[in-house]
């Protein structure tokens, strides 16, 4: 069925309004008289009806993608990271054309980037993988504050990190980057799966697809962070090389201000406080300020050329990570508009 057709309410019993099926989507979704349905309300005055069989969940949904010699690995597992996202729940490589060593490669990189997922059938020919773990198992909002609690040990341990020029610990954090990106993808998976299927969306804990929109903004933001995180730990370990001069009192001024600023906007997005997140974008300016006052320290003289380049970096990212914290404010503030 194609378009859009008007049914009149009515009024039966006095109390009770009832509106008309079409006939053809009726029969097609295989309801009968005495059919069971679920009704959904919905925002702005829509409403989703569920028939028996979506709600079972009976048919899982598969995808197939198809691979040869001259496919690199890395765009093996991308492709397989799409199928993930898009919500499938069993995928099959077709590895017919593929050389027998690229199948190990495939599989350790699919299990080390993304959750719940497992091999249920291996053959010669086809590696077949389901993602079993669902919101039941890890709802999203439970996934979404482990991530962030994740990014702010991140951040703080890299700047812990960069001032004490601590090798181990950098090294320490970039290997937990993987983590925030098997978290990043999974709440990315559950936020799509959620706008196809309605029913879904209250039931992780949002009000609407517009929220699933904003909360995929605001975890792309958190991953950024995380990205920033990284980047110091990298940082810090080049820095470790570098002649010991110390390092500019704006350093941890800046990632001060950048983690508080930081988590005042996650703490704003999570009770929809409208005047918390109008302060933390303000504030986003004190750590500009700061990174303008580090730069001319740096230029003074007094540190030596292969400390200057890694501490401009530093400055940069944590710009970068109060600057992302400012973009999860601004959801905040559109959601509260659609409360």
């Amino acid at each position: 069925m194609n378009g859009v057709e008007t049914r009149k309410i009515q009024l039966t019993g006095g109390a009770t309004y009832i509106v008309s099926l079409p006939k053809r989507w009726a029969e097609r979704a295989g309801l009968k008289p005495g059919s069971d349905v679920q009704l959904i309300p919905q925002d702005q005055h829509s409403i989703v009806i569920q028939t028996a069989a979506s709600l079972e969940g009976a048919e899982l949904s598969k995808s197939r993608m198809s691979v040869d010699a001259r496919t690199p690995t890395e765009d093996i597992v991308r492709d397989f990271i799409t199928q993930y996202l898009a919500g499938f729940d069993i995928i099959q490589i077709d590895l017919t054309q593929a050389p027998a060593d690229k199948r190990m490669p495939i599989k350790n990189a699919i299990r080390s980037l993304l959750i719940g997922v497992e091999v249920i059938n291996e053959t010669t020919d086809n590696l077949t993988i389901q993602c079993f773990l669902g919101p039941a198992s890890l709802p999203f909002l439970n996934a979404f504050d482990r991530m962030e609690v994740l990014v702010r040990s991140m951040q703080t341990d890299a700047v812990t990190a960069l001032i004490t020029r601590d090798k181990k610990l950098a090294e320490e954090v970039v290997q937990r980057d993987t983590e925030i990106d098997r978290f990043y993808f999974y709440i990315v998976r559950q936020l799509t799966v959620a706008v196809d299927r309605r029913e879904l969306i209250q039931k992780i804990g949002l009000s609407s697809p517009r929220a699933c929109l904003d909360y995929r903004q605001a975890v792309k933001s958190i991953e950024r962070a995380g990205d920033h995180a990284t980047r110091l730990a990298e940082l810090a370990a080049s820095l470790a090389l570098a002649p010991d001069t110390g390092h500019p009192p704006a350093l941890l001024k800046m990632h001060e201000r950048a983690e508080s600023i930081f988590q005042d906007a996650l703490e704003s997005l999570r009770i929809l406080d409208v005047p918390l997140a109008h302060r933390t974008i303000r504030r986003v300016r004190e750590v500009a300020d700061l990174e303008e006052h580090g730069i001319r320290t740096l230029l003074s003289g007094e540190y030596s050329i292969e400390a200057v380049i890694p501490l401009r970096l530093a400055f940069e990212s944590l710009r970068r990570i109060a600057e992302y914290g400012s973009d999860i404010a601004e959801i905040a503030i559109n959601l509260s508009v659609e409360r």
